[in-house]
């Protein structure tokens, strides 16, 4: 895996001179994504592409060959493994993987997935690894490798590795995730059918990478169930693995079958699994967006205790509602010292602690008091992690994003507490937005939303704070409940 990662010299079968063609815009991405090695346009029928010169063909190719990515017809693909890649392995051996972009092969039945086959028999004799077929292949932001066609935007480098089965939901999360800012990316494999490189073994090499913190995966079937849950294991030993599964219907069972040929596997399962791997599993491809993007960004929630501080009552009382309601989340008991402090720089109006772990500071609220008041309630002990609500009024400057910011940045980084914001006003602050988004601080503009996403971070606590024995289902609050209430003793105890 690291080989196809860090290739040194991609050649690109089927280059285009058109910019709209795949072969063209593989080669542009590289280009323009600063790729450190050689680019080596492959098509017999031009000259250049984008200042580069263009070979006949692989076995022209003077320079070390590590990655070849083929974007012509199946039939071409296997006529150029069985003679050009087999006679340059012979004479050079430098070829070590290839991706195979197109289609026509498992997805489209019998016939096309005996072409597959031979294919990977062909490959493995040569000892040539395959990403795909059917697929948008790798991304390397370290260096610049990227042989996608549909992404015309150069990922943020970041701690955020996506796989995918689908190379469209991929390219649709690096795309958010690129204009939007929510999180970078280390690196991301499409592998379409998995004629060779599964799920298993890149989430393996994922999870030895100290450059990736998460790891996203889209996963509509595996060959090997077994390798997979271990590969699971292991990973989430060290770092947060969410799996989106789909398939969840008989329906959308038959969906995947005719999108990558994958047949999804009982739904139950993959459920228990997923959770006795201590992996997180999201039902949605929001869900999934949202929780990678927090537990990306954000400090690890050490605990169920969740403060809600506000400048709107509306949201914040749905904002109650949705932690009441999750699994693993509880409203924080700010303590007595918190909430004099509090009430002593908020009007006289504002509500502090009714219920417990609410502040709603109203719309009397200056720039300075949202920094003072958050400031207070992340040095309360009582409080594991907090949500905090805005609408921001006219009369207030985008300076109080700053000083939330300001705020959150101060602690002390060993000791430092997730802070997730919901600002209810879409695009129209969108400059606010941005400063807390850049600040660390994810933005949602639904209560419900950040709850969410902070309730899987809440549950990734769970799962890595059971000494090993993995949660299979039951109440996850009474559980991750216990585990805080452990964990707090032996700290009062020294231990």
């Amino acid at each position: 895996m690291h080989d196809l990662f860090y290739s040194r010299g991609v050649a690109v079968v089927g280059a285009s001179s058109n910019p709209a063609k795949p072969g063209y815009k593989i080669i542009e991405n590289m280009v323009t994504q600063g790729y450190s090695y050689g680019i080596f346009p492959v098509n017999p029928r031009l000259e250049s592409v984008l200042g580069l010169r263009c070979y006949r063909s692989v076995l022209d190719i003077d320079d070390n060959v590590d990655l070849v990515v083929f974007v012509v017809p199946a039939p071409e693909v296997l006529r150029i493994v069985e003679e050009e890649l087999s006679a340059r392995k012979r004479t050079r051996g430098d070829v070590k993987g290839v991706v195979v972009i197109g289609g026509g092969f498992k997805e489209m039945g019998e016939e096309g997935a005996a072409k597959e086959l031979h294919m990977k028999g062909e490959l493995r004799s040569l000892g040539i690894r395959l990403i795909g077929p059917n697929c948008q292949g790798l991304i390397n932001t370290e260096t610049g490798l990227n042989t996608t066609f549909d992404m015309n935007i150069k990922p943020r480098r970041g701690g955020v590795s996506v796989i995918t089965q689908s190379g469209a939901l991929g390219n649709g999360i690096l795309r958010m995730a690129a204009t939007r800012g929510h999180f970078g990316i280390d690196k991301f494999i499409s592998f379409g059918n998995m004629g060779d490189v599964d799920a298993a073994e890149a989430i393996d090499y994922l999870s030895g990478l100290q450059t990736t913190r998460v790891i996203a995966a889209y996963i509509e079937d595996v060959p090997d169930g077994r390798a997979f849950y271990e590969s699971m294991r292991r990973a989430a030993g060290r770092k947060p693995v969410v799996i989106l599964k789909p398939g969840r219907t008989r329906l959308g069972a038959q969906a995947a079958l005719s999108h990558t040929g994958a047949l999804a596997g009982e739904d139950l399962i993959w459920d228990a699994a997923i959770r006795q791997a201590g992996a997180l599993r999201a039902y949605t491809l929001k869900e999934f967006y949202d929780a990678v993007r927090v537990l990306e960004k954000l400090p690890p929630l050490r605990g169920p205790n969740i403060a809600v501080l506000t400048v709107v009552g509306g949201p914040g009382t749905l904002c109650v509602d949705r932690i009441h309601s999750s699994r693993c989340l509880r409203m924080a008991r700010l303590s007595d010292v918190s909430k004099e402090r509090l009430r002593r720089i908020l009007a006289p109006v504002a509500n502090v602690g009714r219920p417990e772990g609410y502040v709603d500071m109203t719309g009397s609220v200056t720039e300075e008091l949202h920094y003072e008041a958050l400031k207070i309630v992340l040095e309360d002990g009582g409080v594991d992690g907090v949500i905090f609500l805005e609408e921001p009024p006219t009369y207030l400057s985008e300076r109080w994003a700053s000083e939330v910011v300001r705020a959150y940045s101060e602690q002390d980084p060993a000791r430092a507490k997730p802070v997730v914001a919901t600002v209810v006003a879409g695009d129209a602050v969108y400059d606010h937005i941005r400063i807390l988004e850049e600040g660390g601080i994810p933005v949602f503009e639904h209560p419900e939303a950040a709850v969410d996403a902070i309730d899987k971070a809440a549950e990734y606590h769970l799962r890595t704070s059971c000494g090993g024995k993995r949660a299979a289902g039951g109440d996850l609050r009474h559980q991750i409940h216990a585990i805080s209430r452990r964990s707090a003793r032996a700290s009062r105890a020294g231990g």
